[in-house]
């Protein structure tokens, strides 16, 4: 009985020792930050990119917005008539020149279209510019003359990196986001020097 009696306190001492260091580790809160860190640093790395790239796409579709108007003035004020093999390729290098290295870097994206019409009234109404996840926009070069109304459309298919902003703003397949800029107007009453006027003389 002795021998068991005996054992009785060290067991007793080992439960308190067990204890004590339990109740020290729950008072150090060392490393606590890190660890809650580690939790909320996936959702907000997730936050910041979305800002990121939301933003940089508003970025680009004011650049192409200021891009189109400055290259629209080019038909409307007839430089595009005074200037010899301007067609629709020159028309795109003038906006992407407008729109700096953002629009080149996808500029194979990006797709024109230019009507003219005799009166606005003419305007067709607006047909789809995607369809099952391509992009069927018709693409034309009708500048128009003077005094005639020309309808300017540009869109860029801009892409969409994160795997959330791609399901919510993508609409083509590849998942880019569509930026579209438009422009109407009724050309200029400009000299026909250098171009041909209303009746189609020279």
């Amino acid at each position: 009985m002795a021998v068991i009696s005996s054992c009785v306190p060290k067991r007793q001492h080992c439960k308190k020792r067990k204890l004590a260091s339990f109740a020290r580790l729950r008072a150090d809160d060392k490393g606590v930050t890190a660890i809650e860190f580690a939790f909320i640093a996936p959702v907000l790395f997730l936050v910041v990119m979305a800002i990121i790239e939301l933003g940089l796409s508003l970025l680009v579709e004011v650049v192409l917005d200021n891009a189109v108007a400055d290259a629209a003035r080019q038909i409307r004020t007839g430089q595009v008539h005074q200037e010899e093999g301007f067609n629709a390729a020159s028309f795109k290098n003038a906006i992407l020149e407008k729109g700096g290295g953002l629009l080149k870097a996808v500029e194979n994206d990006i797709y024109i279209d230019v009507e003219a019409f005799e009166n606005f009234g003419d305007i067709p109404e607006p047909q789809p510019l995607v369809e099952d996840g391509e992009v069927v926009m018709e693409q034309g070069w009708a500048k128009g003359e003077r005094n005639e109304v020309v309808l300017v459309r540009v869109l860029c298919a801009w892409p969409m990196f994160t795997s959330k902003m791609m399901e919510i703003f993508g609409t083509t397949t590849g998942g880019k986001r569509l930026l579209v800029s438009t422009e109407i107007f009724r050309n200029e009453p400009y000299s026909a020097t250098g171009g041909t006027n209303s009746s189609g003389e020279t």
